[in-house]
Parts: structure tokens; sequence; C-alpha cells
């Protein structure tokens, strides 16, 4: 059940109490007023006007908590769906809704015929900033990467914590050529400019592995070909993008 279906549901609880109050009452003053002497007719009157003012007040209550409530509910669900679907470190999106999203977009890719390419980006000698740092500013340098991935994409682009240092890049209804072109942004905005580790400036790399999608790859497979090319990059100096090339598929 989504957070309006419940909001729906507690505010129609609120509405029948209100409305069985009201009903109760009027019921009850009614009997009373036909059963009752005239002289004691004004005393009735009174009575109910306090009764009336009871029942506003109690409205207006019930409306406060109703909106509380509804606030507290959807700031329980939004806590629970960030844990669910998001690295909390980073803010992207953590590896299994990265995997889940990449089933997705393959689906539509076929759908629609359009091209998917997918990387795996990987932050330099990670383990040495680490060793020599700390981890404190090691998960600096984790934010730090994640922030400019996203700022140097599309809003349609897919980012997730693939696992350690390692990100997972989904660029629907794009191919290898202009997929490239994008990553070559990501590389060189994360390379440009230091942070600032204490009285030292430390410039961070990223290593890209790339991969068009074929539509009728399994997902998994398509990973593996982006970490292959990963590797490569790593393997010819770092700080690069590679393309996973085809033919080695059908060579091996």
């Amino acid at each position: 059940m989504n957070i309006k279906a419940i909001s729906i549901n507690l505010a129609k609880s609120f509405h029948k109490f209100f409305i069985l109050n009201t009903v109760m009452f009027i019921s009850a003053f009614l009997v009373l007023f036909f059963l009752m002497d005239y002289e004691k007719k004004d005393l009735l009157i009174t009575i109910s006007l306090v009764f009336i003012g009871i029942i506003l007040i109690n409205y207006f209550v019930t409306k406060v908590i109703q909106d509380r409530m509804d606030k507290l509910i959807r700031y329980s669900f939004e806590k629970v769906e960030a844990q669910l679907y998001f690295d909390e470190l980073t803010s992207v999106y953590n590896r299994k809704t990265g995997l889940n999203r990449l089933k997705e977009e393959l689906m539509r890719a076929k759908r629609i015929g359009k091209p998917l390419s997918i990387a795996i980006l990987d932050i330099d000698d990670f383990k040495k900033i680490n060793d020599t740092y700390g981890h404190l500013v090691g998960d600096r340098v984790l934010n730090y990467v994640a922030t400019q991935i996203k700022i140097s994409l599309r809003a349609c682009d897919i980012v997730a914590r693939y696992g350690g240092e390692e990100f997972l890049i989904i660029l629907p209804e794009t191919d290898e050529i202009n997929a490239l072109a994008a990553l070559e942004r990501v590389r060189k905005q994360i390379s440009k400019k230091p942070m600032k580790i204490g009285n030292e400036r430390i410039f961070i790399t990223v290593s890209i592995g790339l991969t068009e999608i074929e539509l009728i790859e399994d997902p998994f497979e398509a990973i593996n070909q982006a970490d292959l090319a990963l590797y490569q990059a790593k393997r010819d100096g770092k700080d690069k993008i590679e393309i996973f090339l085809k033919y080695t598929k059908s060579r091996n």
C-alpha cells in the first residue's frame, strides 16, 4: 500500500469518527428535546450549544492530528524508500536498484528499438587514498565522484554504486560513440579540480569501461564486458576510457 492510499484511509477513519460523534449527539438531542418538559428545554439548548462547541474543537483537533500523522507517514515511507533504493553514502542508487533499472532500460530499449550503453567507473588508487588519508577522506572522495558523475550526465541517465569504489552508469538511447563523449565529460569533470585534504590538494582520477549493449544480450553479460574494458583501462595507465571490442567476444 502506498503513502497516498494510507493517507486516504486515515482521513476516512477520522471523518467516520467525527460523523459518528455528530450523529450520536444530534440523535440524543432530538430524543431529549421531545421528552423533556418545556421549562427545561432552554437548559437543553444551552447544553447543546456547549456540545456543539466541543464537537467543533474536536473536529479541528482531529484535523491537526491527521495532518501530523500524514507528515509522519510520508517521512517514514521516504526514509524506508531511501534505505531500500539508494546508497546512504553517495545518494545514488544502490547495487540492487541499479541492476533492476538496467533490466528495465534493456526491456525498454528492445521495445522502442533504441541503443543502450553502460559503463563501469572505478576510482583510481582508491585503496591508497584510504590507506594514506583514512576512510573518512575515502568517503568524501566517493561522495565527490558520485556528485560529479550526476552533474555531468543527463537527467535520464542512471547512476548506481556498484560496489566499493565502482559505479554503474546506464545511458539510455545512447550509442557507443555518444556514450564515449558523455563519459569523457565525466572523466574530465572529476579530474580537473583537486580535493582539499587538510593542507594538501589531491587530484582524483577515474578509469571507465564502456560497452553498447546488444539488445539480445543478458544484462550481466553486458556488465562483464564493461568490466573487461575497465580492466584494460587500468592496465593501460588509468585515467582513461576503454570500449569493449565486440570482436573479442566472438574471437574468444
